[in-house]
C-alpha cells in the first residue's frame, strides 16, 4: 500500500468515527437549537416588582404591614402609622391583604371601606392612606358595629330607642 492510499484509509477512518459520535436528531431538518427545549427564566425569590413592598414585622388587629410602614399608636379601635412610601404603592398593598369592601384613590388618598382582614373574621375595618409631607400616613380603623342588644320583646325595643309601643316620645323634650 502506498502512501497516499494509507493517508486516505485513515482520512476515512477518522470521519467514520466522527460520524458514528454524532448524535442522531429526530429530524435532520431541523437546526439543533430548536430540539433544545427553552430556558426557564426564573426571578430569584426575595426579588421584588417596582412598587411591590414586601411584608414587615408589624402588625395592625392582624394585618400585616408593609416593611417601611412604622405604627405610631395604637388605640382599641384605631392603628395610626407612617412610611416614607408613596400613596398608591400602598394602595396596592392593601388591596392585596384585604378582602371585599370598596376602594376610594385619587392623588393624594386612597380609602378602603368595608374591608375585612382574613385573620380577623367578623370585623369590618376602614383603611385610610393620605399623603404627609415625608411619604404617607395610615388610619386603620376597626368599624364593626356593636352587636344589636337581645331585648325580650317588642316594647322592650321601642323602650330601647326611647319611644312607646305605639310610636310616640316617652319623654317629650321641649323645643323653643
Amino acid at each position: 500500500m502506498t502512501r497516499r492510499a494509507r493517508g486516505w484509509a485513515t482520512w476515512a477512518a477518522v470521519a467514520g468515527l466522527a460520524a458514528c459520535a454524532r448524535t442522531p436528531q429526530a429530524d435532520e431538518s431541523q437546526p439543533l437549537a430548536s430540539a433544545l427545549p427553552a430556558p426557564v427564566v426564573v426571578a430569584p425569590v426575595d426579588h421584588l416588582a417596582p412598587g411591590e413592598l414586601a411584608e414587615g414585622d408589624a402588625h395592625a388587629f392582624g394585618l400585616v404591614l408593609p416593611r417601611d410602614l412604622h405604627v405610631e399608636a395604637t388605640f382599641a379601635e384605631a392603628v395610626y402609622a407612617h412610611g416614607e412610601i408613596g400613596v398608591h404603592p400602598l394602595a396596592r398593598y392593601f388591596r392585596a391583604h384585604l378582602e371585599g369592601g370598596s376602594l376610594e384613590e385619587d392623588d393624594m388618598s386612597a380609602t378602603f371601606e368595608r374591608v375585612r382582614i382574613p385573620t380577623a373574621p367578623g370585623r369590618e375595618f376602614r383603611v385610610h392612606v393620605g399623603r404627609s409631607p415625608n411619604g404617607a400616613r395610615v388610619e386603620i380603623r376597626d368599624t364593626t358595629p356593636p352587636p344589636a342588644p337581645d331585648l325580650p320583646d317588642e316594647a322592650a325595643r321601642w323602650r330601647a330607642v326611647g319611644l312607646t309601643p305605639e310610636g310616640r316620645v316617652i319623654e317629650p323634650v321641649h323645643v323653643d
